[in-house]
């Protein structure tokens, strides 16, 4: 199948489309897409995201008391003169940053997925996996990227806006743990997790089910994790 082909499979034929990729799991491509699509998100983002960073700076009394009243003012004015004049380089340079330590991230992801897939099933390769995962990722790295965007663009800020089940509680505190928790159960991601069920039931050649268990296994300690890290980070500041 053609490039083409497999992108608009992956949301339209996906019991054909990997399928396919097991006989045949190309994936150069879809790597090149991928990293196209993060980086063009964070070069996008990139002024809102310092916005954000300034205001959260200015209101943390935790990070003040850390690194003290020099370097913390010195801190805050370093980020208020990047949220409000963010010049092209930089935002490349972050771009280029989140498009490659994102594809690195999905890299390690799909081996940590083969290494758990491999307590179901003795079939299939890394290769394999890795082709079905960076496949999938279409749907949350393209489709899933040019909503956040424009929810961004419309609310002027990243940190207030999400895909998960916190767009349902609109009053929460983006930086509390409820809603860390709420918006990491990412719609975007479900609907990747579950299309990422037919590669592996092709790969391991096993029963749907199971395939959706593996997958739906895969994401929620993924998502623990995120969520965990998260907590840790904003407890920090």
């Amino acid at each position: 199948m053609k490039t083409g082909e497999r992108f608009v499979g992956v949301f339209l034929k996906p019991g054909e489309t990997f399928k396919a990729l097991a006989e045949k799991p190309v994936w150069v491509d879809a790597l090149i897409i991928i990293l196209i699509a993060l980086a063009l998100y964070n070069y996008l983002i990139a002024p809102f995201a310092a916005r954000d960073s300034y205001t959260l700076y200015q209101q943390s009394t935790k990070l003040k008391q850390q690194l003290g009243e020099e370097k913390f003012q010195t801190l805050l004015e370093e980020t208020r003169k990047k949220a409000e004049d963010m010049s092209a380089s930089a935002r490349t340079t972050q771009a280029l940053t989140g498009g490659l330590l994102g594809v690195v991230i999905l890299i390690f992801q799909a081996l940590l997925l083969f290494v758990l897939a491999k307590f179901f099933s003795a079939q299939g390769t890394y290769l394999q996996v890795m082709s079905a995962f960076l496949h999938a990722n279409f749907i949350n790295a393209i489709l899933g990227n040019a909503l956040r965007f424009l929810l961004v663009s419309a609310k002027q800020s990243v940190f207030s806006i999400s895909t998960g089940l916190a767009v349902f509680f609109p009053r929460l505190d983006p930086t509390s743990t409820g809603y860390i928790i709420l918006t990491s159960i990412d719609f975007f991601q479900l609907w990747m997790f579950g299309v990422l069920a037919y590669g592996l039931s092709a790969i391991f050649k096993t029963e749907m089910k199971k395939a959706l268990t593996i997958s739906y296994l895969f994401w929620g300690l993924k998502t623990a994790i995120n969520i965990i890290l998260a907590i840790w980070g904003m407890s920090r500041i």
